[in-house]
């Protein structure tokens, strides 16, 4: 997933430059999407497949929908699965749950 950013983040210093002003800032705002700080958190296989499938597959889309802003093609990498997670949805995310470890 950083990987993916980073080359996301490259080609929006290529390219940012040859858009608009307000296709630019919809750009910058697209990257800052991007860029937030949860969306590799929920790739650790210590989280449920299914929040980790929904996960990938929203991050993936916001990294697509920033190329195409861009006006720069999509890398067929965007197209796979990050991860598939593994974790059950008792253990799993954020928050442990109310009364665990009494």
């Amino acid at each position: 997933a950083w990987e993916l950013l980073i080359e996301a983040k490259k080609a929006s210093d290529l390219h940012i430059q040859d858009l608009d002003e307000n296709t630019a800032e919809e750009a910058r705002e697209q990257l800052r999407i991007c860029e937030g700080s949860d969306w590799c958190w929920w790739f650790g296989d210590y989280n449920p497949p299914d929040a980790v499938r929904d996960f990938d597959n929203l991050y993936r889309q916001h990294l697509k929908k920033l190329y195409q802003l861009l006006g720069a093609d999509v890398p067929a990498s965007l197209s796979q699965s990050i991860s598939h997670g593994g974790g059950d949805a008792e253990g799993g995310g954020a928050m442990r749950r109310g009364g665990a470890g009494e």
